[in-house]
């Protein structure tokens, strides 16, 4: 007994004396007072005015002693000028800031190709508590990290069904969350809802109530349910190259869906083919089951004054095993390769977005509590955990303008498969012509060294 006390005793200092010894082989950066600067399209300058103010100033002053450094923070204010200044520097060799972000979309493969950012391996730790670890993976080239995200996946593309709509046939919102949950939402199922909801409500032989609409210029929008049934309108390869995958069966399927919905089944306003006419239906209260990106809804809780909305995953299609998120383009942190101090910036990079008890803890849900009418679509929300893809194509504009965000040729009538075909070449040469300005601009850099 004696032994094995002391034997504890042993082990009890040990473990006291680790976090000592843990912070005392901290290592130290002395960056002699130079300027460490973050760019980023937000100012990210401290706003006096923020509840936070005070705590991210005493970061910042902490940061600049510890380190012997400037912390500072650069921005144009502004996406698209800020993108512009970003390329620009990029292809002249220029120096935009210790760390930058962008799009990772935008980034990968085609900087990292060319050698104007840098892999950061070795520089931040990917396992820590802070990092999108599922972002971070799915944008690894060669096994390498070129960027580094942070925080919680978002919302992507939802269903709302307007619940008033679907009482007045039937549908309670208890069975359509029950669906949910049991495995049980499809694309049948909602083609079989939208059907029973649409309706001649005043007999003057004309549809006044609407099954289905979907945001934008196309009324039954294909994208999301490409995700849905496990395959996405592009491929990209383990080079990170984009390769144009409509001819897909399981994309061909999807849109011959929602082909169906429309021409088919007609659950539809089918009036105008103008952009935005279904988005009006909408919030005119003319549709029981709407489909439409997270980042576009915000103004319909107020929109629909009489009525109220619940929020549902895309159903699943028939070759899909589970419900997918498909949320837009991640951003990151990138190096370019001039950046001095790269060890010592991942480390002021890091502890400044750390998780502070200053800093309001979120989940994604926390951003939906003053717009949803139920706990239920709260739980939506969060069922996107482990769910989340990232929406692929849009870096080509051309792919995006004829395809993604055009009708996908079922507004005029084009069977999906004849439209898939016609597309492809003039898409695939888009997607190949992607890379080519930076290596031209990078082959000539390369020459202008020798």
């Amino acid at each position: 007994m004696k032994k094995t006390l002391t034997v504890l005793l042993a082990m009890m200092l040990v473990m006291t004396l680790l976090p000592m010894t843990a912070g005392a082989e901290e290592k130290k950066y002395d960056l002699g007072g130079r300027d460490v600067v973050i760019a980023h399209w937000i100012d990210m300058t401290p706003n006096p005015n923020s509840d936070t103010y005070a705590d991210q100033m005493e970061l910042i002053e902490h940061i600049n002693e510890k380190y012997n450094c400037n912390l500072t923070f650069t921005t144009t204010g502004d996406w698209h000028s800020y993108m512009a200044v970003v390329n620009s520097a990029l292809t002249s060799g220029e120096k935009i800031a210790d760390v930058f972000w962008a799009n990772i979309g935008n980034a990968i493969p085609t900087w990292a190709d060319r050698g104007l950012v840098v892999p950061l391996d070795d520089y931040f730790d990917f396992d820590y508590k802070i990092w999108n670890q599922g972002r971070n993976e799915e944008w690894a080239m060669d096994g390498k990290h070129y960027t580094i995200a942070i925080g919680n996946d978002s919302v992507g593309h939802v269903i709302l069904f307007n619940k008033r709509i679907c009482a007045e046939n039937g549908i309670t919102d208890e069975y359509l969350y029950d669906l949910q949950r049991n495995g049980e939402w499809t694309w049948e199922k909602l083609r079989e809802l939208a059907i029973k909801c649409t309706k001649d409500t005043n007999n003057d032989g004309k549809v006044d109530i609407y099954g289905y609409g979907s945001y934008g210029s196309c009324p039954t929008c294909p994208e999301p349910y490409l995700y849905s049934n496990g395959t996405a309108p592009v491929i990209v390869d383990e080079d990170l190259h984009y390769k144009y995958n409509l001819t897909d069966p399981r994309v061909i399927e999807a849109i011959q869906f929602c082909y169906d919905l429309y021409w088919v089944d007609q659950v539809c306003y089918m009036g105008s083919t103008d952009w935005g006419v279904w988005e009006s239906m909408w919030r005119r209260g003319r549709t029981a089951f709407y489909e439409v990106a997270s980042w576009n809804m915000m103004g319909y809780f107020d929109d629909l004054e009489n009525d109220e909305i619940g929020i549902l995953m895309i159903p699943k299609g028939p070759q899909a095993d589970d419900y997918v998120n498909s949320q837009s383009m991640p951003s990151g942190m990138f190096m370019q390769p001039m950046v001095e101090d790269k060890e010592a910036i991942a480390a002021i990079v890091t502890e400044y977005y750390d998780d502070y008890e200053w800093k309001e803890k979120t989940t994604v849900a926390d951003g939906f509590e003053n717009y949803v009418f139920d706990d239920e679509s709260l739980e939506t929300v969060s069922m996107i955990e482990g769910r989340t893809v990232s929406l692929l194509g849009e870096v080509s504009t051309y792919f995006r303008d004829s395809v993604l965000w055009y009708d996908w040729g079922i507004v005029r009538a084009i069977p999906p498969r004849t439209f898939v075909e016609t597309m492809e070449a003039s898409c695939q040469a888009s997607f190949d012509e992607l890379w080519k300005p930076l290596v031209e601009a990078q082959e000539a850099l390369e020459e202008a060294a020798e």
